[in-house]
């Protein structure tokens, strides 16, 4: 048996309705938030001259708020997505025949 005859699974077989679709969005500005919170409370603390506390409380709630959407998102779109992620992963680092 060859590695072609195993189903890959793909992001479509997961985002099938518009709920679904919906939630993945949410994933989506969730990894922003992560990573870009910041950045982002950077933004906003310039924008609104808070102070340097002020600012890093906005860091973190941005941050805390993408991990809250990361979290109730994942719970929706379900275990498929973490093996679809595990498996892309793997992908990387998996050494090519030659």
């Amino acid at each position: 048996m060859g590695q072609d005859s195993v189903k890959r699974r793909t992001l479509r077989d997961i985002v099938n309705t518009p709920f679904k679709k919906a939630m993945f969005v949410v994933q989506l500005i969730s990894y922003v938030f992560i990573v870009g919170s910041p950045f982002i409370g950077g933004i906003i603390g310039k924008a609104l001259h808070l102070t340097v506390k002020g600012v890093t409380v906005s860091v973190l709630v941005i941050f805390v708020t993408g991990e809250i959407l990361f979290y109730s998102s994942l719970f929706f779109l379900g275990k498929e997505l973490i093996l679809i992620i595990k498996e892309k992963v793997f992908d990387w680092f998996k050494r090519k025949n030659q």
